[in-house]
């Protein structure tokens, strides 16, 4: 059972990224393991809480506002947190037992599956980053 880098690690509990078969058997036990939505939900509620503190501040926005998104993020994950972990596992390319999905062609490949990181780590930082404007556009006083 191989522990992805230090920087592949923060990639994938920031940014989802796809970190294939060599660490298969990491990412099934640590997805389907206890305290799941704990490691994968701090860091990523953390860093929306900080990006967004600043943008808020930056654009003089409510940062009450920001606080609450944040906890209100986290509250809707505790309760959706059986289907979030079957998506993490489809994200991951693989199942509950840690078997490539059919629909993961990409699972073993390592250009297709740096293409997807890329593309999903590229839009999820756009969506985040837009998402806080609006924000603290719409909180201004």
């Amino acid at each position: 059972m191989s522990k992805p880098p230090p920087g592949v690690l923060l990639a994938y509990r920031f940014l989802g990224w796809r970190v294939g078969p060599s660490h298969a058997d990491w990412v099934r036990d640590d997805i389907a393991g206890r305290g799941w939505l704990l490691r994968a939900g701090a860091p990523a509620l953390a860093a929306v809480l900080v990006v967004g503190g600043a943008i808020t501040a930056a654009l003089g926005g409510d940062p009450g506002r920001v606080g609450t998104v944040v906890f209100v993020v986290g509250a809707i994950c505790l309760f959706m947190r059986t289907s979030l972990r079957e998506r993490a596992l489809r994200q991951q390319g693989i199942d509950l037992q840690g078997d490539p999905l059919k629909e993961a062609p990409w699972y073993a490949d390592e250009a297709a599956r740096r293409r997807r990181n890329l593309q999903g780590s590229i839009g999820t930082v756009v969506l985040v980053l837009a998402g806080m404007v609006v924000l603290a556009l719409r909180t201004r006083p």
